[in-house]
């Protein structure tokens, strides 16, 4: 071999070599350490509190960032943007008019980089939200609220999606030129909302819009376009599956001519759909088909919207539960075949006691013990509590659990939620005096936040906030 070609030989094993080798971390971290170059900080014209920030790095690695409030002592954390070397991070999780500092971490494997600090100030938010104002915090719950955070919406226009800190601070918000009529944190630490017009009677609307927390849209589903062929209303969440489903307004036409009305005349009541996340209808079902009009006295004046659901839930077996306000009954329907499994409450399935009768009841749901717990708006009685029940399904008996009456200032005859608060506590939203609590399971007062706007529900949203150092 000539030594050309020698020299041409060892030059493609050393060029081939050196290409092994700067496939592994700790060769390119010898050569050229991780650093980062460039950082921009840019301010998102339509939101006070959201921030993107803009980073470049002189390789490939992991990226996120790290802030923090001169008057706090808390860490907060941005998500991973993971294996390039251009990042954008986002900072979602701050305060009005409030200074911070923040910081980019970068890293490979086997190495690990910090940028210099950068300040941020916030401004006074101006767009549509509420003022929330801790008015009670109970000495002995201070220590286990702090750090929660929970997600409320403002149903008149314009409306917003909000979450609050445990002091009632809003530390993200997202506003909607429409009224928000309920939101949902979902498992994939995103929110789910059903957004419409006031002129849309019963908390419904004409859109389902998820956002992620930077505020991109993930998923825009709109009435008259595609698969979505009704207007939503009062409840919109998302299942084990990642398909979402709501309650919907529905219509069918009866013979109403032997109480007075016409030949064909038209009921509106309710329906449950299920979408894809690319908005297919995947199956959907009414309860026209499973009551009839005529068995109530009153159709003709209840027949524009008869029963009034108000609030739906899918159980781990598929299945799902719908509270119908108008019928003080939670109905539980088979998802194969559509049919009614069985109805608890008044004239159900269920013998229930004068006491555990319910009336105008919202977020019927299984909470984390099992129990079918909802909020008893109590209409009938005069009083709102929470109440759960233990069910004999085969039976058809139920054990009442949680019984907790609230103070008739708190009485509230719409709207609102109550499920479990840890293992011990129960956190409400009631709607008529506009308040959020927390109480122990004898109903004493442990929280709560004055809320000045119209809300309809108030969810804890785990995850928003991850404390602590990272690692990779």
């Amino acid at each position: 071999m000539s030594g050309l070609k020698k020299l041409l030989f060892f030059g493609l094993i050393l060029l081939v070599s050196t290409g092994i080798l700067w496939q592994f971390d700790s060769v390119k971290d010898a050569v050229a350490p991780i650093r980062v170059d460039h950082v921009g900080l840019v301010h998102v014209p339509e939101n006070r509190l959201r921030f993107r920030v803009d980073v470049t790095t002189n390789r490939d690695c992991d990226a996120y960032l790290k802030y923090w409030s001169k008057k706090s002592s808390d860490t907060l954390y941005s998500t991973i943007s993971k294996g390039t070397h251009t990042h954008a991070l986002w900072i979602t999780n701050t305060k009005g008019k409030t200074d911070y500092t923040f910081q980019v971490v970068v890293s490979t494997a086997s190495q690990k980089a910090l940028s210099k600090k950068y300040p941020l100030e916030t401004k006074s938010i101006y767009q549509a939200t509420p003022y929330f104002t801790l008015e009670h915090l109970d000495s002995s719950f201070a220590e286990e609220i702090k750090g929660k955070y929970f997600l409320t919406q403002i149903l008149t226009e314009p409306g917003s999606a909000v979450i609050i800190d445990y002091k009632g601070e809003i530390v993200w918000y997202e506003p909607f030129r429409k009224g928000v009529k309920v939101s949902h944190w979902t498992p994939e630490k995103t929110v789910m909302c059903i957004v419409g017009p006031e002129k849309i009677p019963s908390s419904g609307g004409d859109e389902i819009v998820e956002l992620d927390l930077s505020g991109k849209v993930l998923t825009h589903l709109q009435t008259g376009k595609g698969d979505m062929d009704k207007m939503v209303h009062h409840e919109v969440r998302t299942d084990k599956d990642g398909n979402i489903y709501a309650l919907t307004f529905d219509k069918k036409v009866f013979d109403l001519t032997s109480v007075g009305g016409a030949k064909q005349d038209t009921v509106k009541g309710d329906g449950i759909v299920i979408f894809s996340r690319k908005g297919k209808k995947i199956w959907e079902w009414t309860m026209l088909d499973y009551l009839d009009p005529l068995s109530d006295p009153h159709i003709m004046r209840n027949k524009k919207d008869w029963v009034h659901a108000n609030s739906l839930f899918r159980e781990e077996d598929g299945n799902f539960l719908i509270s119908f306000r108008d019928l003080n009954q939670v109905w539980k329907v088979d998802y194969k075949t559509g049919d009614v499994l069985w109805k608890l409450g008044e004239k159900g399935d269920f013998t229930l006691a004068e006491d555990e009768l319910f009336s105008a009841q919202h977020y019927a749901h299984i909470n984390a013990r099992g129990e079918l717990m909802t909020l008893d708006n109590g209409v009938k009685k005069g009083i709102t509590r929470a109440l759960s029940f233990k069910l004999n399904v085969s039976g058809k008996k139920a054990r009442k659990e949680l019984d907790i009456p609230l103070a008739r200032d708190y009485y509230s005859t719409a709207k609102g939620n109550a499920q479990l608060f840890g293992t011990d506590k129960v956190i409400y939203c009631i709607t008529d005096p506009r308040v959020f609590l927390v109480t122990d399971f004898k109903g004493k007062i442990l929280w709560k936040i004055q809320v000045g706007g119209d809300p309809y529900r108030l969810e804890e949203t785990p995850g928003f906030e991850q404390e602590g150092e990272r690692s990779f």
